[in-house]
């Protein structure tokens, strides 16, 4: 048993707690809260739940500074992906995803809702110490080939399951890159328990190719052979089209958003029951510069998650360097609110409210020391740093 002291505590079940004591077991799990101990193991300032990367990409972790930044925006970003991706073999892809986990672990993350194409990661997250949710994603604007992509993403969810023990669900990747019959294909074999996540409004690239079938997406998908010639856009913006298919009994993620307006967060908070929107804040500014809306979505009582995107796009896959960045652009965003956003969101968001996200007897959340900060004014100022207590 271990007894931890915090000058600040918070539990993401009520107010913050003043001189907080916790005792855990050896495993991690609270025992129980209450005053601060005389004869503490561990004095901390300031005491939080583990960090839930609610999107991330462990399987490009390989891609660590192959890609320049800022590029042509997203499609230059998608171009690059696309013809580097494969540049080194399965054995380092392998070594890269290792480094990854193991550095997301030491940065607090407890849980990660990732993104995977194939089951390379699988044997990476069976061993981890990290809770994965696998979304299988799935591109396709061949309306011909929703079927056979429908077909192939539950193959890979099946292997996730069954051969690694590993839960995992199929995905939609983006409005832009995915055709009506494969979203119809898709959510016809989506369970009702099961998470959605999706990318949406990442670019200006992507609103011009979803209302208006032109722009450098429009041209660079046209080369690439991913559309054919009788193609029509959709006429809508990118959220307006997700919305028509996301299943209202399922909780869905919005990923990045930074092309979201005030107009349209209002009108998703208010018309979908469970909804989450997942802020990715550096890998924004790795893609496009742009800066999401973090300030609308919080003054619209938005279900806030954090995630870190890949390597591919990041520098870390730090939540910590997330919050640091959102509280540099936005300052007046409560410092209970960013905890929240990182642990007790996403938890709720992947199902796993009932382990993690928030800290209280019975559970097994992660706890995490927050160094060279105010425990009278917290924030999650530039010097601020993680240690995991267990």
């Amino acid at each position: 048993m271990q007894k931890i002291n915090a000058d600040l505590l918070i539990t993401n079940e009520g107010a913050p707690l003043t001189n907080a004591g916790i005792t855990v077991d050896r495993n991690g799990r609270v025992l129980e809260i209450g005053q601060a101990f005389a004869d503490a193991d561990v004095q901390a300032e300031v005491v939080i739940p583990g960090f839930v990367n609610a999107h991330t990409h462990l399987e490009l972790s390989h891609m660590a500074g192959l890609i320049t930044e800022r590029e042509d925006g997203m499609t230059g970003f998608i171009s690059q992906l696309l013809s580097k991706r494969f540049v080194v073999d399965e054995k380092e892809r392998l070594a890269a995803m290792v480094r990854a986990d193991e550095a997301m672990y030491s940065d607090g993350i407890v849980a990660a809702g990732d993104i995977s194409n194939g089951v390379e990661s699988a044997s990476v997250k069976s061993k981890s110490r990290i809770y994965y949710h696998t979304f299988v994603e799935l591109p396709g604007l061949d309306p011909d080939r929703a079927e056979r992509i429908v077909a192939e993403g539950l193959v890979t969810a099946y292997q996730f399951r069954e051969a690694y023990n590993l839960p995992a669900s199929l995905s939609p990747h983006a409005p832009y890159s995915m055709s009506d019959a494969l979203l119809q294909e898709l959510f016809s074999k989506v369970n009702y328990d099961e998470p959605v996540t999706i990318h949406v409004n990442e670019s200006p690239d992507e609103v011009v190719f979803c209302e208006k079938g032109e722009g450098p997406m429009f041209d660079f998908f046209s080369k690439a052979g991913f559309i054919k010639e009788d193609f029509q856009p959709f006429r809508v913006r990118p959220l307006e089209r997700v919305l028509r298919w996301l299943p209202r009994s399922n909780k869905c993620q919005l990923v990045h958003n930074v092309m979201a307006t005030n107009a349209e967060i209002l009108t998703a908070v208010q018309s979908h029951p469970q909804l989450f929107w997942c802020i990715c804040f550096n890998a924004n500014q790795y893609i496009t510069g742009i800066v999401p809306p973090v300030y609308d979505l919080f003054m619209a009582q938005a279900e806030i998650t954090i995630g870190t995107d890949s390597l591919a796009s990041n520098h870390q896959l730090s939540i910590l360097s997330e919050l640091k960045a959102i509280h540099a652009m936005f300052p007046g965003i409560p410092f209970s609110e960013e905890v929240r956003w990182s642990s007790l969101n996403g938890a709720r968001f992947l199902g796993l409210d009932h382990l993690c996200g928030s800290i209280k007897a019975g559970m097994k959340p992660g706890l995490l020391s927050l160094k060279n900060i105010n425990p009278a004014q917290p924030s999650f100022g530039a010097d601020v740093r993680v240690e995991r207590l267990c």
